[in-house]
């Protein structure tokens, strides 16, 4: 007998089994709850706190349905969802769903639900785990973002992927990848021989040499030209490498393909950038410290007619300086200056350019310059001073002139295609404008004098924000504040267009001209646009089915209703039915059939209903109407009201249909989840008093 009680008890003082599962049961982080039937028999402090109970007492009080909305997201009455989960869970042991639970105070939450059967001396009990996994489906919805916007980020960046199975030579294109090589992501073409003919016939030998390659070494590296349909040439970069299988041999590439054309032509234009910079024609010189003349090139000694001596700098022999030819003026900056430059050039650059230069690193301007031939020059002139950044000494004092001769005629020619830049201005699909600093227009297209209906007289001089609508005005001179300070903006505003208004997008960019900063910019229509905004809007807050205001719309109505209840007192009535026997009606007829008695319903509902009222679709067969300005038995006679229309309709071939009705009035204190649970109680009262009925929210009944 002592050895009995050693094994059921073990070790004198040791806890028993039902100690460690009494201790379990009530440190456990998830909610354990145990039924008999449909009712909460126990709960462990994880329930109470999940529901947020206010005691066990209370708890055991419930119906396991007390704890749910009337309907799960599926349209399925909670009652009934519950009991066929618990049929599962008794005859096959476990039973394991999502549930969209309710607390105390009417907030919902979505949980994932273990039904476990337990074979007790006294017969089955059901054990119920709850574990809140809102949280964990807020991340998931958060990564599902992530991965879009990374998915844009490649499209952005002309960035895609592929992978290749070389048992089979299939190969997997990423949506991009398919995009770049102008492929149909939806029947994007899967083998090697697909994708070379994709590529440039020239490059062919090359790509696959580079893939020969990487299954030799494990990594491959290629690029290669694309023809596109239209012709354009474009260049592409494969970076991947080869996985093998477990015999060592090669089974898989994964590369990442990126379209390099920009970066190509990029390439090409430092080159040549590079090969202008070398063969340069700019006189290009350097004095030392001291003030004498250390180096010219090539291009200022064929400019002044010196000797030349192949651009390089002159060498230092002992004290002495090999000045190959150099004229003595050139052993002083400002010497040099006044022998090469013309007087009014010379004055410009000793008692404005050097000062500057030594005293900030840098200056530019234009000046003249003396050839070989006496002739005057007119040249753009750059003075840079080194200096050491210890001692603040001159170290070097560089100069960089070009000859403008050319682009003083370059000038010329600009202002002759001044004439054809007015034409193109006139042939803009939009208005274009450009504003001086204070906002106001100084030049503009026929296409602004043809829409605004004004002529050029009273355009010129007119300050921008009197051809918009007045209440844009305040806006769009923020706007225009915006692009003299950041350079650039962007607004939606609407232009008077003769006697009317009308939305345009207009954007600016700051410019400077002749040392003054302006606006330029062009506006586009936009009511096209407005239009299909609208229109998608319209489609955001509506039901797909019924044409009825959608949950989302019915959440913000309510929430702005009982706000304005709440600051004037407003009464206001609620109500919710659904119909009777809808499942019935599918069954037997079907769900198109079920459909169309839903938009039936609804159609004859709103012919009763007033303007201001709402009327939304809360889920399945289940609605809502809101009734601003209508106290508690008003609301009553109009639900009546509406009980009887629908009941007085034939809905073929479904025949007549009836709806029950539960009714509440906005009270002090009142949050959307407490109106809605009393309208929801208020129906579920009339659907177990025979249907077809409509039920008032008890006066006495205390607000939750």
């Amino acid at each position: 007998m002592a050895m009995a009680d050693k094994r059921r008890h073990g070790r004198p003082g040791a806890p028993s089994d039902l100690d460690r599962y009494r201790a379990a049961f009530e440190q456990s982080r998830d909610a354990i709850l145990f039924l008999e039937g449909d009712r909460v028999r126990d709960g462990n402090p994880a329930a109470l706190d999940l529901f947020g109970v206010p005691d066990k007492a209370t708890l055991t009080t419930l119906r396991i349905t007390d704890l749910s909305p009337a309907c799960q997201p599926d349209g399925r009455p909670s009652e009934q969802a519950a009991i066929a989960c618990i049929d599962q869970a008794l005859h096959r042991g476990k039973a394991l769903f999502e549930w969209v639970h309710r607390r105390w105070d009417g907030t919902e939450f979505l949980t994932e639900v273990l039904l476990s059967r337990l074979d007790l001396d006294g017969g089955p009990e059901i054990l119920v785990s709850v574990r809140d996994i809102s949280a964990r489906r807020e991340t998931e919805a958060i990564l599902q973002r992530r991965e879009k916007e990374l998915a844009e980020a490649h499209r952005i960046a002309r960035l895609g992927g592929w992978t290749a199975d070389l048992r089979t030579g299939e190969i997997h294109w990423s949506d991009e990848a398919c995009r770049i090589l102008n492929m149909d992501p939806s029947r994007p073409d899967g083998t090697l021989e697909s994708f070379m003919r994709t590529v440039h016939p020239d490059d062919r030998k090359k790509v696959r040499t580079a893939i020969d390659h990487a299954l030799d070494t494990g990594h491959l590296h290629v690029d290669h030209r694309l023809l596109d349909p239209d012709g354009r040439m474009r260049a592409l970069r494969h970076r991947g490498q080869v996985e093998s299988d477990s015999d060592g041999k090669p089974a898989r590439m994964i590369a990442a393909l990126q379209d390099i054309t920009e970066q190509r032509e990029l390439e090409d234009n430092l080159r040549r950038m590079a090969a202008i910079l070398e063969h340069t024609q700019d006189v290009v010189t350097m004095h030392d410290g001291e003030g004498a003349m250390l180096f010219m090139n090539a291009a200022a000694r064929q400019f002044f007619g010196l000797p030349e001596v192949a651009g390089r700098a002159l060498a230092r022999t002992g004290d002495d300086r090999d000045r190959s030819g150099l004229p003595l003026q050139t052993l002083s900056v400002e010497e040099t200056v006044r022998h090469v430059h013309p007087d009014w050039a010379a004055r410009k650059v000793v008692e404005e350019g050097l000062p500057c230069a030594r005293q900030t690193g840098f200056w530019e301007g234009e000046t003249a310059l003396f050839d070989a031939c006496g002739q005057e020059v007119p040249v753009s002139q750059a003075i840079i001073v080194q200096r050491d950044e210890e001692t603040g000494k001159t170290l070097q004092t560089s100069t960089i002139i070009r000859d403008i001769t050319e682009r003083r005629a370059l000038e010329d020619r600009l202002r002759r295609e001044k004439t054809l830049s007015d034409s193109i201005l006139k042939s803009l699909p939009g208005v274009f404008y450009q504003l001086d600093s204070q906002g106001r227009l100084v030049r503009w297209n026929d296409r602004m004098m043809t829409v605004t209906g004004r002529t050029g007289t009273e355009l010129d001089g007119l300050n921008a924000l009197e051809i918009l609508a007045e209440e844009d005005r305040q806006a769009t001179a923020r706007a225009i504040e915006e692009v003299f300070t950041r350079g650039y903006s962007q607004i939606e505003s609407r232009l008077i267009t003769r006697g009317t208004t009308t939305p345009y997008l207009f954007n600016g960019f700051r410019v400077e001209l002749d040392g003054e900063l302006y606006l330029l910019g062009v506006g586009i229509d936009i009511t096209e646009r407005k239009r299909l905004e609208a229109a998608l809007r319209q489609k955001a807050s509506t039901d797909h089915l019924t044409g009825a205001a959608n949950r989302q719309r019915l959440d913000a109505e309510l929430k702005r209703a009982l706000a304005h209840h709440q600051r004037y007192g407003v009464p206001t009535a609620l109500v919710m039915f659904d119909l009777d026997h809808f499942k019935a009606v599918n069954d037997t007829y079907g769900h198109e059939v079920g459909d169309r008695v839903l938009l039936g319903v609804t159609a004859r509902v709103s012919r009763e209903l007033r303007d201001s009222d709402i009327l939304g679709r809360w889920g399945g067969e289940e609605f809502v109407v809101l009734l601003p300005e209508t106290g508690l038995q008003e609301g009553f006679d109009i639900a009546e009201r509406l009980r009887r229309a629908v009941e007085d309709e034939c809905f073929p071939p479904a025949g007549s249909a009836t709806i029950s009705l539960g009714v509440t009035a906005f009270r002090a204190g009142d949050t959307p989840a407490s109106v809605m649970t009393r309208a929801d109680q208020a129906l579920y009262r009339a659907k177990n008093t025979g249907r077809n009925r409509v039920m008032m929210e008890s006066e006495d009944e205390p607000a939750l």
